[in-house]
């Protein structure tokens, strides 16, 4: 499951089919944004889409019945120091399958409601408000990668 988290409507729901359709001592590796910490790279993740926290990821896979669930970092090569920029790191998760069978987390039915109109209105603000977040979040790692040009090695940035 490679960076699509952010679009699932209930991401536990499909780490527990994960480890259902996992052989025992399969190993599933999840690998997703993670929440950023800047004021504004927060709001527009909030308002965009699903960035977890690195705690949620880790219950979740528990939660699934996962063992032996690991967290690790990931990030560009010019990627150094503290996430004050708030720029959106990844990170990858990894569980091991102990058990044969379904995952021993039980969920109840899933809740949609496809047959609510949609508001236009709120419809074209989140539509220019993910144009502006996806452009925001492109800008912001070519901002970092210049200053990494800049800023000497060694110093965060």
């Amino acid at each position: 499951m490679l960076f699509s988290i952010e679009y699932w409507p209930d991401p536990q729901r499909g780490i527990k089919e994960a480890y259902r359709v996992l052989k025992i001592g399969g190993k599933a590796c999840l690998i997703g944004p993670v929440h950023p910490t800047f004021w504004l790279s927060k709001f527009f993740a909030d308002m965009w889409m699903l960035f977890p926290k690195e705690e949620e990821y880790i219950e979740w896979f528990k939660n699934a019945g996962f063992k032996d669930v690991k967290l690790k970092r990931i990030g560009p090569k010019w990627y150094r120091g503290v996430r004050r920029h708030g720029l959106i790191m990844g990170c990858s998760v990894t569980g091991v399958k102990p058990l044969s069978g379904d995952s021993p987390l039980q969920l109840g039915p899933k809740v949609e409601d496809v047959q609510k109109p949609v508001n236009p209105l709120v419809f074209l603000s989140r539509l220019i408000l993910g144009a502006i977040a996806a452009t925001y979040y492109v800008i912001v790692p070519i901002y970092m990668w210049i200053k990494d040009q800049i800023v000497p090695k060694g110093r965060p940035i």
